[in-house]
């Protein structure tokens, strides 16, 4: 009898063995309708389900083999060990069974397996197992890495802890940084550095050039395109294109009482009275001013009906009904 080692749980195996005759020693059918069965370790139970037996295997008399489908299905277990028993079957007529014919464990010996079946271990020229990084062992245990080097196409997630340096020069950062607690001392010397080189190469104005308030073309005031924001005072303005003042020119309150000279007042007011009704009289509402002035110089009275005139003295300007009073005094003339 013979071990046929440690296989995995679900796996197949081929196991050969011969039988011989007692007196000759010659190998010798097995016959009787043989049957082998698995015993898992000091259990009597004898599993025979996925065991195949091929007698005379290859048309060789006296080889025959066992083929075990080992799965759970079938009754089998992991960290067991099995032993093959022929428990039926004679060999030259005289019985064979309680031969014990071949053993084999699943998953009981191995201390390394993998994960999956079928799969290697992947082991160096010098014997060191490769290192499959998705799966250490202790994620959350600190792991010494400080002679891996992490390649230039990898990015790093995130850093809880401290960075102690960095030798080389760092390319970027994309994304932005949300807070540095701390600069170390060669860190604070290399920013006080690069301060002073940016601050030497800077040709800021001097004083003189401040005072002198000198300012490049491309600040000079656009008249076109510039806007002025606050004027304190205009001691003059020579003329005004015309439609340079519109009413929307003009914002509400823009033009006060103080903004106005002494005089103004009186200016303004000897234009209005000195204005013509002619000019607005198209347009002037009843009530008016307007209004008022034609129907002192334009009016006609047709019985109850006061028409008013405009100043080509036939186009009625407004209508108005009397109420008439016969002993009242009447108006005959206005001079």
């Amino acid at each position: 009898m013979s071990y046929h080692g440690d296989i995995r749980l679900e796996d197949t195996i081929d196991i050969k063995f011969v039988t011989t005759a007692a007196a000759t020693g010659a190998p010798t059918t097995l016959a009787g309708t043989p049957v082998i069965s698995a015993y898992p370790g000091n259990s009597t139970t004898q599993l025979t389900g996925g065991i195949t037996l091929t007698v005379d295997f290859d048309g060789v008399t006296g080889l025959h083999n066992i083929r075990v489908v080992a799965t759970s299905g079938n009754g089998y277990a992991t960290a067991t060990n099995y032993a093959l028993v022929i428990t039926t079957g004679t060999v030259g007529g005289t019985s064979a069974v309680g031969y014990v014919v071949g053993s084999f464990s699943i998953e009981a010996r191995s201390a390394l397996m993998p994960t999956t079946a079928t799969r290697t271990l992947d082991v160096s020229a010098g014997g060191e197992a490769g290192v499959d990084w998705a799966n250490v062992g202790s994620p959350t245990t600190a792991l010494n890495l400080s002679a891996t080097n992490i390649d230039v196409d990898q990015i790093v997630a995130s850093v809880s802890g401290a960075v102690g340096s960095v030798t080389g020069a760092v390319g970027s950062v994309t994304g932005a940084v949300g807070s540095v607690t701390a600069l170390g001392a060669q860190a604070k010397l290399d920013v006080n550095a690069e301060c002073d080189t940016a601050l030497a190469d800077y040709d800021g104005p001097t004083n003189a050039e401040l005072n002198a308030r000198t300012l490049l073309a491309a600040d000079y005031f656009d008249p076109a395109a510039d806007a002025v924001v606050n004027v304190t005072t205009v001691a003059s303005v020579t003329a005004v294109a015309a439609g340079g003042i519109t009413a929307s020119s003009i914002a509400t309150g823009a033009i006060d009482a103080d903004s106005l000279a002494a005089d103004a007042g009186t200016e303004l007011a000897d234009a209005i009275l000195s204005r013509s009704v002619s000019n607005v009289e198209g347009t002037a509402g009843e009530h008016t001013l307007c209004t008022v002035v034609l129907a002192m110089l334009e009016h006609s009275i047709s019985g109850t009906t006061l028409t008013i005139k405009r100043t080509d003295g036939s186009t009625t300007h407004a209508t108005k009904t009397l109420t008439l009073n016969a002993a009242a005094d009447p108006v005959t003339a206005i001079a």
